[in-house]
């Protein structure tokens, strides 16, 4: 374990202790989330290593890294997923027609196999060995290492994803600095990560589930988000919100809460959350960014 002794975004050292939740998914562990005085970010701390934080993803109910269809929450769980794919990819469509696409952190490689079938040249890189190796025989080509990214070439890549991957990057500036250099200079970067300024996030404080303690090492706002990708020649120039994630993060939130009717509370505070994005009071549970490289004049 590490303790972070300068921001990512803005490298100061000014922090405050903003909350003491659990790994209230796995192992029920305490960690800390500390909040930068100067520029607003939030991060996990203490920090396992790389090689040590494996064991916390070592659950048979991470299901980002299943295809486990049993329960009613994990039958759910894979029907959203299903139309979550389809609006990915029409989203995606609407940035680039057809051409190279770039997923890291790939899980099961459900999203990438919907490209591959529309004729696009599809390459994914997924942390989780055994997650990798299922992956590469479900879709029938080969998933790779994130350390294979150090091999490509420069201004290859139309599109670049990380679906609810940036805030596991322990690297998070080098590989920054990387997807950058590998777009296109036409090319779009996506990223979707849950957004700490959300209302759910604000109602279930220490508990909300997507600060998931120690998997996730950093909590974004679109403001720490603009700042760090500033740092790097990237700017935003789209936004779009994850209205399902809201349900999933809250029926999540209040299972940890040990309420009796979790799911039904959770689906309840989901909308809730949900209707404050149209007043426009917070910004949605997660949030998908359109990044692209700043242009120099």
């Amino acid at each position: 374990m590490t303790h972070t002794q300068n921001c990512i975004v803005c490298n100061s050292s000014n922090f405050i202790k903003f909350l003491e939740p659990k790994d209230y998914f796995f192992t029920d562990e305490q960690f800390y989330i500390y909040k930068c005085n100067d520029c607003g970010f939030k991060f996990t701390t203490p920090v396992p290593s790389p090689d040590d934080i494996v064991r916390y993803y070592k659950s048979a109910n991470y299901v980002s890294h299943s295809d486990k269809n049993k329960g009613l929450f994990f039958k759910v769980y894979q029907k959203v997923k299903n139309i979550n794919l389809k609006n990915k990819y029409k989203l995606i469509q609407s940035y680039s027609v057809k051409g190279k696409i770039l997923d890291y952190g790939c899980g099961t490689g459900d999203f990438l196999r919907l490209f591959k079938n529309h004729g696009w040249d599809c390459k994914g890189l997924e942390q989780d060995e055994d997650t990798r190796a299922y992956a590469s025989t479900k879709q029938g080509f080969e998933i790779g290492k994130p350390t294979d990214i150090e091999k490509m070439q420069p201004d290859s890549y139309d599109v670049i994803t990380l679906w609810h991957v940036l805030e596991h990057i322990h690297d998070i500036n080098t590989k920054l600095n990387q997807f950058e250099n590998l777009l296109k200079p036409s090319g779009v970067l996506v990223i979707a990560v849950p957004n700490a300024d959300s209302f759910d996030a604000r109602h279930y404080g220490k508990y909300w589930a997507a600060y998931d303690v120690p998997r996730h090492l950093y909590h974004f706002s679109q403001n720490t988000l603009e700042q760090l990708l500033k740092k790097h020649q990237l700017e935003i120039i789209a936004t779009k919100n994850m209205l399902f994630d809201a349900f999933y993060v809250s029926i999540l939130s209040e299972k940890y809460m040990k309420s009796p009717v979790y799911f039904l509370k959770g689906v309840f505070w989901g909308f809730v959350s949900n209707l404050k994005i149209i007043n426009k009071k917070h910004p949605a549970s997660s949030t998908i960014f359109i990044i692209k490289k700043k242009t120099h004049f």
